[in-house]
């Protein structure tokens, strides 16, 4: 099977903002503003003003500084993943064509896929991402790719801490 797609901004964005958002440190923050905010909401005697900034402020800076970071970026036309893109799916490699190169990367080497907003993310085991925008995929084809991916990569888990690195 050969795919040719290109990201446009809107999915580039939809996808970083969504991986931003899904990072453990979000919840953390999500986590400590709730606990302060009840905290403040059933305790009267605690001073409400520094327990809602304290929890509120840290939260709110993460979420900004990010979206902000991730619009910006999305600006720059020349990041790889704005490039149109050739994606042959083999047997038992999957080959990358753009114009920096080619790359034939074997399906071992894909830890996992999943849709994410409109975008295919295929994670290599060395913690690079492929994107492949859906909008590329006919809709007669869709049953055949997902069968594919699912056929070829075995999921693998995240590297641990203590995991040495592949080779």
């Amino acid at each position: 099977m050969i795919i040719e797609s290109t990201i446009s901004q809107k999915e580039f964005t939809r996808h970083a903002l969504s991986r931003y958002f899904r990072r453990p440190i979000f919840y953390v923050f999500a986590f400590v503003a709730a606990v302060l905010t009840a905290f403040v909401i059933y305790d009267p005697n605690t001073p409400q003003a520094p327990a809602l900034l304290g929890g509120w402020i840290p939260f709110l800076v993460y979420a900004i500084v990010g979206w902000v970071f991730i619009h910006r970026q999305s600006r720059n036309r020349d990041l790889p993943v704005y490039q149109p893109t050739r994606y042959e799916l083999g047997r038992d490699t999957l080959i990358v064509s753009a114009r920096s190169g080619r790359s034939e990367i074997p399906w071992a080497k894909v830890r996992a896929w999943r849709k994410l907003g409109g975008v295919y993310e295929l994670q290599l085991i060395n913690g690079q991402m492929l994107l492949i925008s859906a909008r590329a995929i006919g809709p007669r084809q869709v049953g055949a790719f997902e069968r594919m991916l699912r056929n070829r990569i075995d999921p693998k888990p995240e590297a641990g801490v203590f995991d040495e690195p592949a080779a």
